[in-house]
């Protein structure tokens, strides 16, 4: 900004020999520039992706909030599976941990999901804390079975933000 002020200063009747020691800096900011606007137009060419690349390191995720169920289903506002996956809700012991009883699962394809039901087979009452987690599917399997699936987060790094609350 003070190379511009310069040249501004010389443009507006300047001596000879303040152009003059004032010339440098005039040649140094239009190449400054011109380096500048390469990079940023190289910029959206480095962070593409391959054609044909792996979405796998993008993480699984959830979003769900607290609700009142409308028949026998969890709804899941968001889900993004980056592989072949099974969502699956879980109960809760009266100190709102997630118990290992499966209540529902659903089968996902890779890639995101909005608004997702699970049905779920146990009646659930208002205040009842649930769970959802997600697990990476092992070969062809349709159904979910902790020994065809394995899970993207381990039991103690359940994100807090896959719990919910039944109103």
């Amino acid at each position: 900004m003070g190379a511009q002020l310069e040249c501004m200063a010389v443009s507006m009747g300047e001596t000879a020999q303040d152009t003059e020691t004032l010339m440098p800096a005039r040649l140094g900011v239009p190449a400054f520039a011109l380096a500048c606007g390469i990079a940023v137009l190289t910029q959206p060419t480095l962070a593409m992706q391959e054609p044909g690349a792996s979405t796998a390191s993008t993480p699984a995720s959830v979003i769900v909030f607290d609700q009142k169920l409308d028949g026998s289903g969890v709804k899941l506002s968001y889900v993004y599976a980056p592989e072949k996956s099974f969502a699956v809700v879980y109960g809760s012991d009266q100190h709102g941990k997630r118990t290992r009883k499966t209540l529902g699962s659903l089968a996902l394809d890779p890639g995101d999901h909005r608004d997702v039901k699970i049905p779920i087979s146990e009646q659930t009452k208002s205040g009842d804390a649930l769970w959802v987690s997600l697990y990476r599917a092992k070969g062809d399997a349709k159904t979910f079975d902790s020994a065809n699936a394995t899970p993207y987060w381990s039991d103690e790094n359940l994100p807090s933000t896959n719990g919910f609350v039944v109103r």
